[in-house]
C-alpha cells in the first residue's frame, strides 16, 4: 500500500491539537536485520561499524529483509578515517534503504541517533534471540558493576566527548534524502541518567549516592551539558522535526533510585534539552523503560514533555496510562513486546485493536507502536500484523492510514 507520508500529522497528533485524525505509527528504533527481514533484502554493506549498537541494527535488517553491510558499532569518525569512495557509495545505498523502511512501513520521520558517545565497559555476549534478526550474532552489555569513573582522578582523566567535534554525518545525509512529507526524528540516546550510570556503573553510582555525591552531581552536569550541547546542535538541521532522549530510570515495579535522587541530578538537565527542542520549534518526546509512573508529573509539567514512550502491560497496560495522563501529554506505542515477541498474529491483531478502541478514538494524544522497539525477537508477520491493524482501524474511523 503506497501512502503518503504526513509528519504534520503526527504533530498535531503529539500536540494534540484538532480536528481528530488517523493515528501515526511511532517506534523508536528497529533492528537492523529486521529492516531486511521485513523489506526481504540485504544492506549492500556492513553498517554495524557505522552506528551504535543501541541503534537495533538487527531489527532493521529483519524488517527491510537484507543486511547492513559496514559494521557501524566503531564510532563514525573512526570509521569514516578508512573507508574507500566504493564503501561510501555503498553506505549512502545502506542509509536509503533504512530511510526505505521507515516510508514504506508507514511512519511520518526517519529516526537517526546522534553522534554522541562515551567510552564505558561493554560485556560482549551471543544473541540468545530464536530468530536470527541481528548483524554480528553479539549483543553488548553494560557492566553494572563498575565504569570508568570510580573517583575525581578518573573524573579528571576521561577523554570526554568533544560536542564540537562530532560530525553528524548520518544526520546531514538523511536531512538531503528524506522523502517528502518526512521529517528526521533526531535521538538522543543513553540521556543523562543512563550514561552517568553506564560511566559509573550502577553499583558505583548508588554507593557513590552517599559516599561521594559530589562526584555524581559533577558526572550528571557534565553529561547533561553534552547531551544539551547535541540537542542545540541537532535541531539546527533543517528537516529535524523531533527529539527523543532515551533515558531509562525504571524497572518494573519503581525507578533504579528514589525519584528524589532523579529529581536532583537529572530532571533540571532534562528540561534544558525540552527548552532547546521548544525554543526551535521541535517536538520533544522522552523514552524511558520501567515504572516511572511516580515521576510523570515531573515530566509533563516540569520538564514539558509533548510525548512518553515505553510501556509494558506488566507494569500498567498502555491504556490505562492513557486514562491517567492522556489528557496532559501524548502516549507513545505500548503493544506488549512479549506479545509481540511470542502471541500469534491473530493475539497481536486482536490486542492493537483493543488499544485503539480505548487510545485512538480522539483522533489525538496517542500514536501506535510497539511497547519499546522493533526488536529483533519479533517475528515479522507479528510486526506487520500490528501496523496492518493499525492501518485498517484508521481506514475504518478517519477514511485514511
Amino acid at each position: 500500500m503506497q501512502r503518503q507520508p504526513n509528519f504534520e500529522n503526527l504533530r498535531r497528533t503529539i500536540l494534540r491539537q484538532g480536528p481528530p485524525g488517523p493515528v501515526p505509527f511511532f517506534d523508536v528504533t528497529a533492528d537492523l536485520g529486521m529492516v531486511e527481514a521485513v523489506l526481504g533484502e540485504k544492506f549492500p554493506i556492513d553498517l554495524s561499524r557505522y552506528v551504535d549498537y543501541t541503534a537495533d541494527l538487527g531489527m532493521v535488517e529483519a524488517v527491510l529483509g537484507e543486511k547492513l553491510s559496514i559494521d557501524l558499532s566503531r564510532h563514525v569518525d573512526e570509521a569514516f578515517a578508512d573507508v574507500s569512495a566504493d564503501d561510501l557509495q555503498e553506505l549512502m545505498k545502506a542509509a536509503d534503504m533504512y530511510v526505505r523502511f521507515w516510508c514504506e512501513m508507514g511512519y511520518d520521520y526517519v529516526p537517526v541517533p546522534t553522534d554522541l558517545d562515551f567510552q564505558r565497559h561493554l560485556i560482549p555476549l551471543a544473541d540468545t534471540a530464536a530468530l536470527a534478526n541481528r548483524a554480528g550474532g553479539e549483543r553488548y552489555w553494560q557492566d553494572e558493576t563498575s565504569g570508568p569513573i570510580q573517583s575525581w582522578k578518573d573524573f579528571e582523566a576521561y577523554p570526554w566527548p568533544k560536542v564540537d567535534q562530532l560530525p553528524h554525518i548520518a544526520l546531514q545525509y538523511v536531512n538531503a534524502v528524506l522523502p517528502e512529507g518526512m521529517k528526521i526524528c533526531a535521538q538522543l540516546f543513553g540521556g543523562v541518567f543512563a550514561n552517568a550510570r553506564y560511566l559509573m556503573g550502577f553499583q558505583s553510582l548508588c554507593y557513590a549516592l552517599h559516599d561521594q555525591p559530589d562526584l555524581v552531581e559533577a558526572v550528571c552536569q557534565r553529561v547533561g551539558e553534552l547531551v544539551t550541547g547535541v540537542a542545540t546542535q541537532v535541531v539546527t538541521c533543517d528537516n529535524v522535526g523531533m527529539l527523543v532522549e532515551t533515558d531509562d530510570m525504571g524497572f518494573h515495579s519503581g525507578t533504579l533510585v528514589s525519584p528524589d535522587v532523579i529529581r536532583h541530578y537529572i530532571l533540571p538537565h532534562h528540561k534544558r534539552i525540552a527548552e532547546v527542542a521548544h525554543g526551535a520549534g521541535k517536538l520533544f518526546a522522552l523514552h524511558s523503560c520501567g515504572n516511572v509512573h511516580k515521576l510523570m508529573d515531573d515530566f509533563i509539567d516540569y520538564v514539558g514533555i509533548d510525548a512518553k514512550h515505553s510501556f509494558e502491560d506488566k507494569i500498567l497496560p498502555v491504556e490505562e496510562v492513557y486514562r491517567r495522563w492522556g489528557d496532559r501529554v501524548t502516549i507513545l506505542g505500548g503493544v506488549d513486546m512479549d506479545l509481540l515477541g511470542r502471541g500469534t498474529e491473530e493475539q497481536v491483531r486482536a490486542r492493537t485493536r483493543q488499544i485503539l478502541e480505548v487510545c485512538g478514538t480522539k483522533g489525538t494524544g496517542y500514536c501506535l507502536g510497539t511497547g519499546n522497539s522493533v526488536a529483533n525477537y519479533i517475528p515479522v508477520r507479528n510486526y506487520l500484523a500490528m501496523l496492518d491493524e493499525g492501518r485498517r482501524w484508521n481506514r475504518e474511523h478517519f477514511g485514511g492510514a
